[in-house]
């Protein structure tokens, strides 16, 4: 499948500059706009694709697969209940994915993907946020969090909402979305005026310029917790299963060696997961984002142990 890549948003620029011109004139007073709060996570999108029957999952710049899931992101995909996007299958539905960057959000973004635009392939067009209201609530999705929709007010108006975190004890900022302009020039690259356009807190860029490596207690737990759960069900009579199988499915050869352990690294992890997939999905849904990488670690752990001794 295609990938549709997300639109680049602008910082407003609300003034000239010797530089760079004012890039705010697809915005006037009165026009239908949306502000709604600029989440600082990953980039992602879903879509159904009618020749695998599955859902697919894409991070900014690729496909997602076992071996590259965005901190978790594609088994995230894995869990979702697939009608929805079946009955939309020309949709690309982007979201952001609860990933800890520099700000750490509480319990109800972790984890979760909060949906803000929808792309119709078909159309060639981006959709009115009506409709994706309309989906996320069919899909049982979060939509980003709106501050205020109605008639444009201003810049000063906007920056109102620089201080409005809902996701967490800080916000990164704001994206103004006009509502009230054409949807199929939407990210048109030939266009030079955009009809989106993001304001970012200076306590965030601040942030951004600091590199904070402290290690946060809460988490490390966590992970200690996930890992032992995760270490419940991945074990070695299961990847030994796993090993037969491929083996007997003519993945694997039939001897398996040490020259051989690169191709298990690619192959028998995912075969493992999907396993734990169809036996254990409680334990998955609990584990959340970080059940792909300790599933990976354990089952490569096990797999040293039986091939190489």
């Amino acid at each position: 499948m295609k990938q549709k890549h997300f639109m680049d948003i602008e910082n407003l620029r609300d003034t000239d500059s010797e530089l760079c011109p004012r890039n705010d004139t697809g915005f006037a007073l009165g026009d239908l706009v949306q502000i709604s709060e600029k989440i600082d996570g990953a980039n992602a999108c879903v879509a159904y694709d009618i020749e695998t029957n599955s859902l697919v999952a894409f991070s900014r710049n690729k496909e997602m697969s076992f071996q590259n899931s965005l901190s978790g992101f594609w088994n995230y995909v894995q869990m979702l209940d697939a009608t929805a996007f079946k009955a939309h299958p020309d949709w690309r539905v982007f979201g952001e994915w609860g990933v800890k960057n520099k700000i750490s959000y509480d319990e109800r973004f972790k984890g979760k993907w909060i949906v803000y635009d929808i792309y119709d392939a078909k159309e060639q067009r981006w959709l009115p946020q009506t409709l994706v209201r309309d989906f996320c609530q069919e899909a049982g999705l979060p939509y980003i969090h709106v501050f205020y929709e109605g008639p444009f007010m201003g810049w000063e108006h906007v920056r109102g909402f620089l201080d409005s975190p809902q996701y967490g004890e800080r916000q990164e900022g704001v994206v103004v979305k006009n509502l009230d302009k054409n949807l199929d020039k939407l990210g048109d690259e030939e266009s030079r005026v955009p009809f989106y356009l993001k304001i970012v807190n200076e306590d965030f860029k601040e942030t951004m310029a600091r590199k904070q490596r402290a290690l946060d207690p809460e988490e490390e737990r966590r992970k200690a917790e996930v890992m032992d759960l995760v270490a419940s069900i991945v074990t070695r009579n299961r990847v030994e299963k796993e090993l037969y199988k491929l083996r007997n499915e003519g993945e694997l050869p039939e001897k398996i060696g040490p020259k051989d352990m690169g191709l298990v690294a690619r192959i028998l992890p995912e075969s493992v997961y999907r396993d734990c997939m169809k036996e254990e999905r409680e334990v998955l849904a609990t584990c959340g984002e970080r059940f792909v990488s300790a599933c990976k670690s354990l089952t490569m752990r096990h797999a040293r142990e039986i091939i190489l001794g």
